[in-house]
């Protein structure tokens, strides 16, 4: 697809500079073309560079905006203009409206303001374009990334207090998180294209919330979650809620959780009200079935959080990783402690995650400096991928993974090979290799070359030199290493690729494989 072609005139050299290096145009597909001094320039350069947005200033030496605005409409209808002004005064507003723009925007704007015109510019290109699809998801990857900022704390001015580029100015609006627990079964209905699945997702989200005045967006450094900003009232934001999370449910064929947060949100404190609402969701039952969360609902009865291992046990489990006695830890820890039940028996999602790091760390304590050095990583990996699945609601995932660790503790790898095992499980091998990028596990790979799992385990183990969670991460992480070398993707993109759904856990993956991000061995690459 041809990118878009942006064209910026102000006769203010600083504001042009700024606006060039607010936002990163070409890792979004725009060309932004040499900016414009003033409105003559503009309309000397229109025939040839034929740009699809402008940006022009009202007040300009020669021609002024509005002018220029007349001119541009008149001759070039393709083009779609919006306004960047110091004046906020109605009447330029009102002029500008009807020679054309799309948007009037109030020196100084901020990086947001910046988006959400452009956003709407690039919809109104959208709908005259035959591939309308592709600019739309053009418009939604902007959207995406510049609010996920906003969640990550990242610097970013704050929206001024004149801006007309929105419907919702954030001053009063209410939050909700909508969390997809499980992304594999859509990521792969999709063939893992990131941006159409988030683009159409969020469509999905916007039809069934049936609110005008909102804004959403996916959260990019954790694909699985969609926030909704909307001024509406809180009976019909919980009303739609509800129906979201029945409809997204039979569309994803995963568990979702939707939390409204009671209290309102501005910009700038959007990421307090994206925390609260995180807290809220950890108050959720452990369990595959979908919930809606209301502030509301949980503030009189606060729920509280069951410490679910006492201390005599953790000292009790220290003990047994040391000694290896695989049959002990497994009663201990799914019977004793219960996370065989954690699912079954009203567990919060809290109380699972806190459980599961404490069982985490006493394993840990037991194995450091033990092993070799690449043993480490392997190890390192069992953590990474029980971190990993807890959030997935699946206590039988779980436990696999836990199963997957009393082995490596026990090092129970017994030379109990029949005919042939170490020739099927070089077939798995090459099946991962092959599939890596599917929703792969160690039970489903044992059921399909019809092994018992701890027995498939210990012979992977001894066969490949490695436990099956860590073969499976170096292999994805080798596979997005060769997609960064041969190409443009974006690095989200490339995460669902190779089989991640959630961007953090494939950069702390990566990271451990390779000893920096994915981003420094972009970097690295390019500039070798």
């Amino acid at each position: 697809m041809e990118k878009f072609k942006i064209l910026i005139a102000d006769d203010e050299y600083w504001t042009r500079e700024k606006l060039r290096r607010m936002i990163d145009w070409e890792s979004y597909g725009l060309t932004l073309l040499e900016p414009a001094e003033d409105g003559e320039e503009v309309l000397e350069r229109m025939e040839a560079e034929k740009p699809d947005i402008l940006i022009t200033d009202i007040n300009m030496p020669f021609l002024n905006g509005v002018d220029l605005l007349r001119e541009v409409q008149s001759k070039y209808p393709d083009t779609i203009p919006f306004v960047i002004s110091g004046y906020d005064d109605f009447s330029y507003v009102k002029e500008s409206f009807m020679a054309g723009s799309v948007n009037y925007l109030v020196k100084p704007v901020s990086r947001i303001d910046l988006v959400n015109a452009l956003i709407k510019a690039l919809d109104i290109v959208a709908k005259r374009n035959s591939e309308k699809e592709e600019f739309l998801k053009a418009s939604s990857l902007i959207q995406d990334r510049e609010f996920s900022q906003l969640l990550e704390q990242r610097d970013m001015a704050l929206t001024p207090d004149i801006t007309m580029n929105s419907k919702v100015d954030f001053t009063g609006a209410k939050l909700m998180l909508i969390k997809i627990h499980d992304m594999a079964e859509i990521a792969a209905s999709y063939g893992y294209d990131m941006n159409l699945l988030s683009f159409q997702l969020k469509e999905k989200i916007r039809k069934l919330a049936k609110i005008e005045d909102m804004v959403i967006f996916n959260h990019i450094y954790r694909s699985n979650e969609f926030i909704l900003i909307s001024e509406a009232e809180a009976k019909l934001l919980e009303n739609r809620a509800q129906q979201i999370k029945t409809e997204l449910g039979k569309i994803t064929i995963s568990p979702v959780s939707i939390v409204l947060n009671e209290n309102t949100c501005s910009m700038d404190n959007i990421y307090q009200a994206y925390v609260q609402a995180v807290a809220l969701l950890m108050t959720r039952s452990y369990t595959k079935e979908s919930v809606v969360i209301c502030a509301k609902n949980t503030e009189t009865g606060e729920e509280k959080v069951h410490n679910r291992i006492a201390e005599a046990q953790m000292q009790e489990l220290r003990t047994l990783w040391k000694s290896g006695n695989s049959k002990a830890i497994r009663r201990m820890l799914f019977e004793q402690i219960g996370m065989a039940y954690c699912d079954s028996q009203n567990w919060q999602y809290l109380e699972v995650k806190q459980t599961l790091r404490r069982i985490v760390n006493t394993w840990e304590e037991c194995i450091s400096g033990s092993k070799e050095s690449y043993k480490s990583l392997e190890y390192e990996g069992m953590v990474e991928a029980a971190d990993e699945v807890v959030e997935k609601l699946d206590g039988k995932y779980l436990c696999e993974i836990l199963d997957e660790m009393i082995e490596l503790a026990a090092d129970a790898a017994t030379d109990n090979s029949v005919e042939n095992t170490g020739q099927i499980i070089r077939q798995a091998a090459a099946y991962v290799d092959k599939y890596y990028y599917e929703p792969l596990t160690l039970s489903g790979l044992a059921e399909k070359y019809h092994m018992e799992n701890s027995y498939f385990s210990r012979c992977f183990r001894k066969e490949m030199g490695e436990n099956l969670i860590h073969y499976l991460s170096r292999t994805r992480i080798e596979k997005a290493k060769e997609h960064m070398r041969t190409g443009n993707t974006n690095l989200a993109e490339i995460a669902f690729m190779v089989g991640y759904d959630d961007y953090t856990y494939f950069n702390k993956v990566f990271r451990k494989m390779v000893g920096v991000g994915p981003r420094e061995y972009r970097s690295h690459i390019e500039e070798a």
